[in-house]
């Protein structure tokens, strides 16, 4: 994926050639992932539409709404990709604390646009997060999401995909980090429970259960 993004030409050429890897390895989707990926593409597009007029980061050759249009379908890929990955059970208990902090965390990157002040206020809300929710799965998704979001995130701005004001060490500023590993508690901790419930049975397959039939 991260070589689509660095070497294939235009922003149509990247879409179809990601659509097509996405294809091949995700094979047939259930109606409840379809439905998962394309409500995590329209939120994260409007997340993304408020960072980028709060001007922390921005793309290199946008189409639509600032974006390219390739952009517009990637993270219903990062989250369904994590969770086929990580599988797992989710975690049903105190739902009023990961509302509450999920919420907080929305605002934070919807509002704020100085990067320091940004990683203080998320890097607060994530140790609050990890300190409340920090069992196997909690730490598996939050640290399996801020190793992929690295992987994306220098991969794109040294590909000259997008950029960050201010010239970070290594062009990416260090809220990254609290930006995908708060995806990743919060895909386990909000996400999770209420595909399951859908679903009507939870979904254990991947590392995390793999593990748990080994132990």
């Amino acid at each position: 994926m991260m070589a689509i993004l660095a070497f294939v030409p235009t922003n149509l050429g990247k879409l179809a050639a990601l659509l097509l890897v996405w294809a091949l390895t995700f094979g047939r989707l259930s109606k409840v992932e379809a439905v998962f990926f394309a409500v995590a593409c329209v939120f994260f597009t409007a997340m993304n539409g408020a960072s980028l007029a709060q001007g922390i980061f921005r793309f290199t050759e946008p189409d639509v709404l600032g974006m390219p249009v390739w952009e517009l379908f990637m993270w219903g890929f990062y989250l369904l990709h994590t969770r086929r990955v990580l599988g797992g059970k989710a975690a049903h208990d105190r739902r009023g604390a990961v509302w509450a902090l999920a919420l907080a965390y929305s605002a934070a990157f919807s509002a704020i646009h100085d990067g320091n002040t940004l990683l203080a206020v998320t890097g607060v809300l994530l140790a609050i997060g990890l300190v409340l929710f920090h069992e196997r799965e909690d730490l598996a998704y939050t640290g399996y999401m801020i190793l992929l979001g690295a992987l994306i995130e220098y991969s794109g701005v040294l590909s000259g995909n997008w950029a960050y004001p201010g010239d970070p060490p290594g062009g990416v500023p260090l809220w990254f980090i609290t930006l995908w590993g708060g995806v990743g508690l919060f895909l386990r901790r909000l996400v999770l429970p209420i595909l399951e419930r859908f679903e009507g049975r939870p979904h254990e397959n991947g590392l995390l259960a793999q593990a748990a039939s080994r132990a």
